[in-house]
């Protein structure tokens, strides 16, 4: 059966400390603090951050992509395809959603893995991203958090195998939204002690069975909870070690729904070691574990930020009002945005995966693409070039009358270690640490919404 070829993962660079969620209700607050999408992020945005960290920019040889989440930014419409032409795949590649439920993460796992089986891709990626809407003043406001994860499943070069699937369902209402709902509506505490606890439970001794493993034969443990009280619930009742339960990221982090298990999946493969077995198990309406294997191949895996290169690396939101901005559940002052959908089909190629020219009369290469090289002049005499998604700031201003819930907005030129120069706004940034001459990195991120959809590009921001 395929295996995972490699992995990585995407924590937003703002966070949010659960004291302030508390602090503005007037009701008790838990430790830490949750990870919060910018407000120029959503689940696509985040799959793509993940799907970058797994491949590392290099999207040869990749043949498709699956995304799940159950908060995509459209309802109708694929979001997979929005990925995999910012990740630059083939045109050939194979395409699919997977949504509605919090296992979708795994169960897109399973079926990439069936499709590498059966000769339908040589590859494929599987991106889960959430950014969750809880229903404010409830427990859901301190557990949700945001984040994606990423794996790449193939044949060949496996660092980890999987050694068998066993799946089971159980039907019951335990989170759920109407097509008119925002946030999220739960059923958690009955849920968890009728539903989630003798569900997983009961898949975990299925799993058992069919693999033919004992408890002592596992090194890590990986599977998703409501909350961390749930996690805990589960590791007593399996009798595990400490040092078999993989941590579920609740401290600092936050839950990330259907993203949960592969991000959790990424923080246990980031300390395997070859020989180590690791089950890990997708919960929702229907519970699947997978048997993995980690084989010497990931001794040999180029290093990549995971979780451990996202977990340090933040921002602290100032307040809970601020969180509401970004979630667009508080209504702020907004400026005019227009597009044209036209427009944005002619210029996909240079909007989505960022294709520039590169004069072959001069080799300069430049970006918007045009017909005239700006160096010498050479008309018609250039080729599209996929522009470096690193390089150094030129100049920038910060424009405080931009309309924009994260004023100034940082206007920067930055040079590409391509040669490329580009304008482009800057995220994910403390307005006074913004230095010429710093090194900046590329990131894909949501403009605005106008005509009607959504309109995303690219904009820089200090190297995490």
């Amino acid at each position: 059966m395929a295996g995972i070829v490699a992995y990585g993962a995407y924590i937003p660079w703002l966070r949010l400390e659960r004291k302030r969620i508390a602090e503005a209700w007037g009701i008790p607050g838990a430790p830490g603090e949750i990870a919060v999408g910018n407000f120029d992020e959503d689940s696509v945005t985040m799959a793509v951050e993940a799907g970058r960290d797994c491949i590392l920019d290099e999207p040869e040889g990749v043949g498709g992509i699956y995304f799940a989440s159950t908060s995509p930014p459209y309802a109708e419409k694929s979001c997979a395809t929005i990925a995999a032409s910012v990740l630059d795949l083939s045109p050939g590649s194979v395409t699919a959603d997977f949504s509605l439920s919090l296992s979708s993460g795994v169960s897109a796992l399973v079926a990439a893995a069936a499709a590498v089986d059966q000769g339908i891709a040589p590859s494929m990626l599987v991106t889960a991203a959430e950014c969750r809407l809880p229903e404010p003043k409830t427990a859901d406001e301190q557990t949700f958090g945001d984040g994606a994860g990423a794996v790449l499943v193939g044949n060949e070069g496996a660092i980890a195998e999987i050694k068998g699937v066993y799946s089971s369902y159980d039907e019951m209402v335990a989170t759920w939204r109407f097509p008119e709902d925002r946030t999220v509506r739960d059923n958690s505490r009955f849920y968890v002690a009728k539903g989630y606890v003798p569900a997983l439970l009961s898949a975990f001794k299925g799993a058992a069975e069919k693999f033919g493993v004992s408890p002592d034969e596992i090194a890590k443990v990986v599977y998703p909870a409501p909350d961390f009280r749930a996690h805990g619930q589960v590791a007593k009742a399996l009798k595990l070690k400490p040092e078999q339960v993989q941590d579920a990221m609740f401290a600092f982090v936050g839950g990330c729904g259907c993203a949960q298990p592969l991000m959790m999946l990424v923080g246990a493969l980031e300390e395997a070691k070859p020989g180590d077995k690791i089950l890990l198990a997708g919960a929702g309406d229907s519970f699947t574990v997978l048997l993995l294997e980690v084989t010497d191949a990931i001794e040999s895996l180029p290093p990549r930020r995971g979780i451990k290169g996202h977990i340090g690396s933040k921002g602290n939101l100032p307040s809970y009002a601020k969180m509401l901005e970004y979630k667009d559940l508080l209504k702020t002052e907004e400026g005019d945005a227009v597009s044209s959908m036209i427009l944005m089909w002619r210029d996909r190629k240079s909007v989505l995966p960022l294709y520039g020219k590169k004069c072959n009369a001069c080799e300069t290469v430049y970006f918007p693409p045009r017909r005239v090289c700006p160096n010498c002049f050479a008309r018609e005499e250039n080729e599209d070039r996929r522009l470096a998604r690193k390089g150094k700031l030129f100049n920038f201003i910060d424009d405080n009358l931009y309309i924009s819930p994260e004023p100034p907005t940082t206007l920067t030129i930055s040079d590409l270690d391509d040669g490329a120069r580009i304008f482009l706004q800057m995220t994910d940034r403390n307005v006074g640490d913004v230095e010429i001459d710093m090194p900046v990195e590329l990131t894909f991120r949501k403009i605005h919404d106008g005509g009607g959809f959504h309109n995303y590009f690219w904009k820089t921001r200090p190297v995490r």
